[in-house]
Order: structure tokens, then sequence, then C-alpha cells
């Protein structure tokens, strides 16, 4: 059995090839991962976290003088006993506002204690929605509900 001498340093130059494809083909497979696209997840967890906004800011008081706006909707309601005509007071008032702060959205704004899941306020069709947010708030004994799509 014959040993063969590398005098020609044909496998260190083999072996160096090896190694650096090794490091090219991870760094490719590094940057690939880097670069995903989770765009959808982000997006969902956008609408998510607007319809909680929304919510959030319909409830919010400036100062001590003035009244949220579901404070303004809940004593409509409550004043007029839940008629139609307060309802369409309701729904104007709250239009408005969601109008001016989410107006590229789809939502519907639905009262589900006192009024039986009365939609109050709609500006589309939710049944055409392929994903829906919602957020929920109580005010007094009135529970409100906000679908964005």
């Amino acid at each position: 059995m014959k040993i063969y001498k590398d005098e020609k340093g044909f496998f260190s130059i083999i072996d160096g090839i090896l190694a650096i494809s090794m490091i090219i083909i991870a760094l490719m497979v590094f940057s690939t991962v880097i670069n995903m696209d989770i765009s959808q997840y982000s997006k969902e967890n956008d609408d998510f976290l607007t319809s909680q906004d929304v919510m959030e800011i319909m409830a919010l008081k400036v100062d001590e003088n003035t009244y949220s706006i579901f404070e303004i909707i809940q004593s409509k309601l409550e004043k007029n006993n839940n008629s139609l005509q307060s309802i369409e007071e309701v729904a104007i008032i709250s239009g408005e506002f969601l109008n001016k702060t989410i107006p590229n959205k789809s939502y519907s704004l639905v009262e589900n204690n006192q009024l039986n899941g009365t939609v109050i306020v709609s500006n589309d069709n939710m049944n055409l929605a392929k994903n829906i947010s919602v957020a929920m708030k109580n005010i007094g004994k009135y529970s409100f509900t906000l679908y964005i799509w």
C-alpha cells in the first residue's frame, strides 16, 4: 500500500473551496431568513390595535370639564329611554367621529346590552369582510362593540 504525498496542494485547495462554499451558503440562508415577509400578521395586528385605540379614544375625556363620546352617547340614550330618535342622534355623533378617526376603514358600532345588538352606525357590509377586528367597551349599563375591517 502506497501513501501519496500532496506535493502540489490539491487537497488544501479543495478543502479551502469547500470551507468558503459552506460560509457562502450559511450567509445566504441567514439573509433569506432575515428578509422573510411577515406583513400579513403585521396588518392583522395593526387592525386589532386600531380598533382598541378607537374605543379608548371614544371613552377618553380631554379634561374634567368635557365629556367623552361614549358619555355623550350614553346620556342621549338614557335621557330618551333608548328611543329610535336618540339612536339616530347617537348614530350621527358616532358616525362623524369614526369617519374622521378611521377614514379608510370599514366599521360597525353595535350596542349589545340595552339595545339588544342594535347597529348604531355602520359604513359597509360586514358580511363581505375577510378579517374583522373587534373591540368592546362598557360604559354604564351600555356595552359597545366596534368592528373594523
